[in-house]
């Protein structure tokens, strides 16, 4: 299948990790900065909440940046500079010795070491792009030429994949089980990870549509109708998982 190079995308589990910890930190933050100061055993009057907000918006520009940005090298850098100014700032209100404040030291030691380990790592990685596809395939339980004619005339879901770049190929499956038909593409959604995970939260985005695309094709192909439930009667999008129920047999059969 034709290999695509695309841009780099360099960040491993653990910065998407921090850039999520960063945002909800400062989403916390921001939100309720009376109730952080609580947590920590800052004063919830004066100038503290003022402080905790503005920290709460330097959390939510550096997780948005380490999530945005295929190699965040420098926004995880300057989460080990937000880490020094929190250790320091922590570390006075330490000395009014409340035991929250040093519950809430031991508990930012270990993100600061993460910062870290995960800057230095990704500086010393070579800069060199890798190759990120997305892989759609299902087996059918039928001949080639079957498969190759079904198709040719899915106008709609070969526009659909020709308009996002991808390809196509149709084997035999291994072991005599059929057909297989895959379709591979580059997914590089705006915004990186934020917008990866919005796609999926609204159901937009085209790795889902494709595989119960091919799932409907898949029906159609081998029974000449497509079977769907009640419980996820358009695909199997985020956003209706989460207000699923029970699955039931839909009244009347889409074909």
């Amino acid at each position: 299948m034709t290999s695509t190079s695309v841009r780099a995308r360099e960040k491993d589990e653990l910065a998407r990790f921090l850039g999520w910890f960063s945002v909800a930190l400062g989403t916390a933050q921001v939100a309720a900065p009376k109730a952080m100061c609580k947590a920590i055993g800052a004063d919830e009057d004066g100038i503290a909440p003022a402080v905790m907000r503005a920290m709460g918006a330097r959390e939510l520009v550096q997780g948005f940046g380490i999530l945005t940005r295929p190699r965040p090298t420098g926004w995880l850098w300057s989460r080990v500079g937000g880490d020094v100014l929190d250790l320091s700032l922590l570390g006075a209100i330490a000395r009014k010795g409340h035991k929250r404040t040093l519950f809430a030291i031991a508990n930012t030691l270990p993100i600061a070491i993460a910062d870290v380990f995960e800057s230095k790592h990704l500086a010393a990685r070579p800069s060199a792009p890798v190759k990120r596809r997305i892989r759609k395939a299902v087996t059918i339980n039928t001949s080639r030429d079957v498969v190759e004619t079904a198709w040719a005339t899915a106008a709609d879901l070969r526009e659909k994949v020709e308009g996002a770049g991808a390809t196509v190929a149709i084997d035999d499956a291994p072991g005599d089980r059929g057909v297989e038909l895959a379709v591979e593409l580059v997914e590089d959604p705006p915004l990186g990870d934020v917008g990866a995970a919005f796609q999926k939260l609204t159901g937009k985005d085209l790795a889902t549509h494709l595989a119960d695309d091919l799932r409907r094709l898949k029906q159609r192909i081998e029974t000449g109708e497509v079977i769907r439930s009640d419980a996820t009667p358009d695909g199997h999008s985020l956003a209706n998982h989460l207000r699923q129920r029970a699955a039931q047999p839909r009244e009347e059969v889409t074909t």
